[in-house]
Order: C-alpha cells, then structure tokens, then sequence
C-alpha cells in the first residue's frame, strides 16, 4: 500500500480507494492518453485563448467548451478513474471562457492529432508525486500541484507528463513556473512543433521578439504542414501583445514571409489592417491574391479593407466575380451581401441574403441581415418573420427581443412593442437602446410619469449606471421641452454625486436652456476646479461667454488653453474662430473657421464661416458654404437663423 503524506491527506485518499485501485487510476492516467488528451487541449486553447494581461500575468484560461470536448474524448479513460478517486474531495472550478481575438479575418481551427500512446514505467515515487499532485489540483491548490509535476516531469523524459505539467504551470500565472515547464517540456520533446508554438505568447509577454521569432520559424519547419494553423495563432497573439509597428516586425521577419509565402503575407495584411494600417495591409493582400487569385478569405480580406478606406465600388468589384460563381462559399457570398447593403445596394443586398436563406434557413446571420434591411426599409411584419426565426434558431446575439420591439414599433403595436423592448435583459448591450424606445413610447403615448419612474426604477436596480440615466432623462425632458424638470432631476443627481463632471457639464446645459448663464458659468467653473485642464469645459465655457456675452478676451484665454490640450478639436477651432471673429479681425475668424470645416464639416461650423464670408464681403462664397451646410442638415436652427439674418 502507498503512503501518502503530502497536502494533508495522509489517509483520505487511501479510504477512498484501495492500492489495486491507486495503481489503476495512474496507469490509466498515463497510458491511455489522458495526458496526451490534455495536452492536445493545451495547444488547442492556445489558440483561442490569446488574451495575456499586458503587466506579463498569463491569463490563457482553458475554454469550458474545450474540457467538455475532452471528457467526451476520455470518458472511458483516464479523467473516469479521476472523479472516482476523488469523489469526497472538492472539484476543480470552471474555467471562464475566453472570447475569441477580435481580427478580420478567423485563424484556422485546430485539430487534435491522434499520436502513439506512451507507455511509462511507474515507479513508487512517480505514483505518488503524479496522485498528490492531482489531489491538489482538485482542491484547488494549484501551486502545490506545480510543483509535484514539476517534480515529476523531471524524473523521466516524458512528453505527456511535461505537457500536464505545463498545463498546471499555467494554472498558477506564474512566468517563472510556466517558462520553467516550457523549456522541460522542450528538452523532452524538442520535435513537437507545437511546444514552440506555445512559447511564443510567453516570450511576447517578455518583449523578447527576437525569440518569438526563432520559436516560430522553428516551429514552421518541424511542421510545415501547419502553417495556416500557426501563423493565424501567432497573428491573434500579436493582436493582444504587442503594438502595431514591432507586431507588424514580427511578422515581417519570419522566413515564410521573406520568402513571399502567400499565407504568411495574408496574416501580416489581416494583423496590419486589424491596426488599420490599411497602407500596409493592401500590398500585402494584392501580392497574395497576384500568387493566388482564388484564395477566399484573401479576397474577403481586400474587401474589407477598401471598405474600411471608403471604397465600397472598388470592395464590391473585388468579389462580385468570384461571388457569383457555383461553387463560391457560404462565407464569401455572405460578406459580398453584407458589402451591398453597406454600400446602399439594398435591393441586391437583400437577394443576395435571400438566396442563402432559401438554401438554408437555419443560419442565425442570415436572418438576422434580413430581419435588419426589413426593419430600414419599414417593413414591421416581413422584420417579425425573420426575427421570430432567429429566436427559433437560439438567438445566439441576444438581437431578437429589441429587434421585434423595433418592428412592432413599425407595426403601430405600442403595447407589443413595449413588452419586447421590456424582456431585453439589462446585461444585453441592446438594452439601454430599448430602454430608450420603451420610455419614448410611454411618454409619446401619454404616460410621461410611468416614463419617469420607470428610469427611476432602473437607476435604483443598477445604481452604477445611476449618473447615465440621469443624464439621459434631463436630455430626455428637455427634448421635450420640459427644460425646468430637466434642470431639476441633475439638481436631484448633484445632491447624491456632488463632484460629479458628467452631471455638472449637464446641469450647465440645462441651464442654459433656461437662460440662466450664471447658473451656467457656476457649474463649469466648478468643474474646472476639480479638473482645471477639462478641455470640453474650458471650451464650453469660452464659447458662451464669446457668443452670450462681451467678455470677448476672457473668452480667447479659456479656448486657447481647451486648444493646447487639444489642438486638432475641430469644435475648438471653430471657437476660436468664431472669437476672433467677435473681436473683429475677420481674418484670422476665416483662417481658424476654415481649419474646422476641413476637419469636419459640421453645419454650425459652416454657419459661421459664411457669417465671415458674407462680413468680408464674399456674398456669393458665403452661400455656396450655407448650401453645402444644408445639405448636411436642412434643419439645423443655427445655419436657417443665419441665412435669415442676411435675408436669405
């Protein structure tokens, strides 16, 4: 019989099981591929698991999906004989899964490989170190674990045994024990191409990118069978790493792409235009597709990217040949709908969704589009139809419930439509937006109070969003022009949240909507006590004591310093602009005026300028300029008052 000392357990484990059983738990655990299970788990997570804490704390969390996946693959195995060993003793806690790298372009999935199984010689000592170490892992005592496979893996050359080891050095998010693990796991195996897949996060961590390099390249000609595989990785992990211009070196510098291997010049224009370096990215992906013309995801790419340059005809070239092919994927006849409906080809994008919905109407996506063009171009009951098959499919957005409030909306059923907008759960990222419906068709309706202590009762059932709806409903009030009961409810709120900025910059515009500027330039100057560099405050407060008042030159100092904070603010450069102009040098007004227009060609910004025009006597240019602003905005107050003002 063994005898166990370690973790405290000197005879709980021993009345859980007898030896015979002991015995058969750890040969299982090593011979039938339990290890090898998990290590293949490892390296599959790591693709899906990028997310490493820039401060160099390993946070590669193992997706719950993955361990279902391998208790479905070791039921009868080694992780059997596990919970029966351990059934009096605690589980290990559920990991949380980590989301997937937000590129363009999805990496390839990975497959675990069937390998040879490993026989190991047990000995009295490795039995007991591998048993404890387990025991410990389940209760939660990962550093324990650490170190009794630590100790384990070093006493035979033990590719599965240095993986599990790996793994549970991972599990305490420690640098030291994962690069020690690391580099045993390496000595043990230094073929397995997958080892020297999994250092390279670790080594970016450390900034060694040199090293990140090497590891890669190896890896790369161990296996170069799974080059996809690896260089979408190595993308995703850059992504999360390491900044644009060493990430895009990286990548630069690894043999594949010196040698204008096309999947490596497509991962570096997927990562250069995941850093909308787009000047890279589109060189890249012309090179690739000039190598390989019918490479899906590299036209997909291209597409994306002259969309994103706001070349949507030139997107849209770049796959409609290969989209209206036979045998053209799901994925790209998808993206080259979705392109249409970007670019306001509604009618073509629409058949384009349709099709693919009639081959196969149970694609959450494709409902989705279609509910969505269904509900622009005002068509409440087709909207329902998709958007009731989406909940039909699962709803895997969480989209169904507000866009079905939408569509009743459309349909004129406002009771419908509030129960919709009412079932979006508050930890959806639809729900302030169906609030704002919700509360919109009470007051529309006639039931303003319901309105009120319906965001009443929202503040109160989540107090940390309780300044934002606030906010919200003294602009909501306002809107209304019920300015004094907006001006109030951010009284209520200051009185709860005194050196709230957010909500005294609000109470300054309520104030203002009341005419009452000294209520006005209190709060402000109470925010700049607070903040004395608020460039949004300092601006605010110039620009009304430019356009309200005389105090022209106290004006000029209060937007000159928002404009040192921020000197490229196009509402800053108007301000200044439009001081100047009060203070009657004409020139400068148009030169600063002009530099606003050029940044953004916001309608204010252009009443202003013609204002300037017309002063310097450039009557025909002033008015080109207020077209163009109504072309913007036909209604804008500022831009008609002005045009009134000179009689047009």
């Amino acid at each position: 019989m063994l005898k166990i000392k370690c973790l405290g357990i000197k005879s709980k484990v021993m009345t859980c099981l007898g030896s015979s059983l002991v015995k058969v738990y750890v040969k299982m655990l090593l011979n039938l591929q339990q290890l090898l299970n998990i290590c293949c788990l490892f390296v599959s997570a790591m693709q899906h698991s990028n997310k490493i804490n820039r401060s160099g704390r390993f946070i590669m969390d193992l997706s719950q999906a993955m361990w279902q996946k391998l208790s479905r693959s070791t039921r009868h195995s080694g992780l059997v004989c596990s919970l029966v060993l351990l059934s009096a003793c605690s589980s290990v806690p559920t990991e949380t899964p980590i989301p997937a790298t937000d590129s363009i372009a999805a990496s390839t999935p990975v497959v675990a490989e069937e390998k040879p199984v490993e026989t190991i010689p047990l000995t009295a000592e490795l039995t007991y170190l591998i048993l404890t170490a387990e025991v410990a892992a389940q209760r939660g005592d990962v550093i324990s674990a650490d170190e009794l496979y630590n100790r384990a893996a070093g006493l035979i050359e033990s590719p599965n045994l240095s993986s599990r080891s790996t793994q549970m050095a991972n599990a305490t998010r420690d640098e030291k024990r994962i690069d020690r693990a690391l580099n045993r796991w390496v000595e043990v195996d230094p073929t397995d191409a997958d080892i020297y897949m999994l250092k390279a996060p670790f080594l970016l961590i450390k900034g060694q990118h040199k090293e990140v390099i090497a590891s890669v390249n190896k890896a790369l000609t161990i296996a170069p069978e799974r080059s996809a595989l690896y260089l979408g990785r190595l993308t995703d992990n850059l992504s999360k790493l390491v900044k644009a211009e060493p990430a895009l070196e990286v990548m630069s510098q690894l043999d594949l792409f010196k040698q204008q291997d096309p999947l490596a010049l497509y991962q570096y224009s997927r990562l250069a235009a995941y850093y909308q370096r787009y000047d890279a990215a589109l060189p890249a992906i012309n090179t690739v597709l000039d190598k390989q013309a019918d490479f899906e995801d590299a036209l997909i790419l291209k597409s994306k990217i002259l969309q994103r340059l706001n070349r949507g005809e030139a997107a849209l070239k770049t796959l409609k040949s290969a989209a209206n092919k036979r045998d053209a994927s799901r994925q790209l006849r998808f993206t080259y709908a979705q392109l249409l409906g970007e670019n306001n080809h509604i009618d073509a994008s629409r058949r384009g969704f349709e099709q693919l919905y009639t081959q196969q109407d149970n694609e959450p996506d494709v409902a989705f589009a279609l509910g969505v063009i269904a509900i622009e171009q005002g068509e409440g009951e087709k909207a329902k139809t998709y958007f009731n098959r989406l909940l039909d499919l699962g709803d895997p957005g969480r989209q169904a419930a507000y866009f079905l409030g939408l569509a009743e909306k459309l349909n004129g059923n406002v009771e419908q439509a509030q129960v919709w907008f009412t079932s979006v759960p508050n930890n959806n990222p639809r729900f302030q937006a169906a609030q704002t419906h919700y509360v919109t068709l009470l007051a529309d309706n006639g039931a303003m109070a319901k309105a009120r202590q319906h965001l009443a009762n929202i503040r109160t059932a989540n107090p940390k969003l309780a300044v934002q709806y606030y906010l919200f409903e003294s602009s909501f009030l306002r809107e209304r022009n019920l300015n004094q009961a907006g001006y109030d409810i951010l009284d209520k709120a200051i009185a709860e949240h005194p050196k709230d900025i957010d909500l005294l910059y609000g109470r300054a515009m309520a104030a203002e909507s009341l005419e009452r500027l000294d209520w006005l330039e209190r709060d402000l100057r109470a925010i700049l006590v607070i903040d004395p560099q608020h460039a949004q405050t300092l601006n605010a407060l110039g620009y009304t004591l430019t356009d309200r008042t005389d105090r022209h030159q106290e004006a000029l100092t209060l937007i000159n310093q928002a404009l040192a904070i921020a000197p490229n603010d196009p509402f800053y450069l108007d301000s200044l602009g439009w001081v100047y102009y009060r203070l009657g040098d004409l020139e400068k007004a148009e030169l600063y005026l002009k530099k606003a227009v050029e940044i953004q060609g916001d309608p204010e910004f252009l009443a202003h300028l013609g204002e300037v025009l017309w002063q310097r006597g450039e009557r025909r240019q002033a008015k080109k300029v207020w077209q163009q602003g109504l072309e913007f905005d036909a209604d804008n107050k500022l831009l008609q008052d002005t045009m009134q003002q000179f009689g047009l």
